[in-house]
């Protein structure tokens, strides 16, 4: 096929600073490039290996050894078996017995690995800049202690992310009793502040939900991606796919319903999925527990081209 165009003035400007802008472009990306390419060929330093003088008992060459450990994410652990090679973890997988995981893992615990590798991991205690020891900071944080003693705590805050492990929750209740006037704070860049207020409308006191998909039949998911997520992503994921097998498996085939305004990996494998604007999601779960006889603040028909 053959197109003929009538190039204008202003399309062979539009052309011209296209050109421009795309050498340009290449311009500057030639630079870092170059750069990284330098750095790649310098030498590095020699270093020297060396065989155990007196190994480890544990230690067999040709042979890993695994160690059973738990990852935090979003304030609850993951339960994973990590693989060590000579001292040096190499491999993250999930612990088959820790009922969190299940055996599984995601892409942040396979990650995780490299981070004990970053160059840029601190390696000592730090302050001003200046390397100090644990004892140093001990002896720093015990008399800032001392000074509150008769205050009661009043200048002292608590600065952590979401606590939900028992031993940490009930050693800082343990210190705010010390300090009743000290103020603990848990902040998260993105929190589950949502999820906390809902539970209490719902329950009278914030709650964490614990849902059981391999006793489901059919599941409807309002704008919320429970394989991405939620604390519990792992086994959910392991008990929503339990159920996906054919009908005549154990308790049938599971649906899945979808109500999302953005596509998700939840809507790309469910059944029957329906596209809504984020405003529109409370509409739809009003109007559905109207026809379900569940009775709301208001009325909320639902729109015709909702479907039946």
């Amino acid at each position: 096929m053959n197109v003929i165009t009538d190039e204008t003035s202003e399309g062979k400007e539009n052309k011209a600073a296209l050109d421009i802008n795309r050498r340009s472009f290449l311009k500057l990306m030639a630079a870092p490039l170059a750069l990284a390419g330098l750095s790649a060929c310098l030498p590095q330093p020699e270093e020297r290996i060396l065989p155990y003088t007196n190994a480890p008992e544990e230690l067999l060459p040709g042979k890993p050894l695994f160690y059973a450990t738990a990852m935090e994410m979003d304030g609850y652990g993951q339960g994973l078996l990590v693989e060590s090679n000579y001292g040096r973890p190499t491999k993250v997988e999930g612990n088959p017995d820790h009922p969190a995981s299940l055996g599984a893992t995601d892409a942040f615990a396979q990650a995780s690995v490299l981070t004990l590798f970053d160059p840029d991991r601190a390696q000592v205690v730090t302050s001003g800049g200046q390397i100090r020891t644990w004892e140093s900071f001990s002896a720093i944080l015990n008399a800032a202690m001392q000074s509150q003693q008769g205050s009661g705590g009043a200048g002292l805050r608590i600065l952590s992310g979401t606590v939900t492990s028992p031993t940490l929750a009930s050693q800082v209740q343990a210190l705010l009793q010390q300090f009743p006037n000290a103020v603990w704070y848990q902040y998260d860049p993105v929190g589950r502040d949502n999820v906390r207020q809902g539970s209490s409308l719902a329950f009278g006191q914030p709650v964490e939900t614990h849902y059981r998909f391999e006793r489901a039949n059919l599941i409807l998911s309002l704008d919320d991606n429970f394989v991405l997520r939620e604390p519990g992503r792992l086994r959910y994921l392991r008990d929503f796919a339990s159920r996906r097998q054919s009908p005549e498996g154990s308790g049938g085939m599971n649906r899945l319903y979808v109500i999302e305004s953005t596509f998700s990996t939840l809507g790309g494998f469910a059944d029957h999925r329906l596209a809504v604007q984020a405003s529109q999601v409370e509409i739809f779960t009003r109007a559905l527990a109207a026809r379900l006889g569940i009775r709301t603040a208001g009325e909320f028909p639902m729109p015709g081209n909702w479907g039946a």
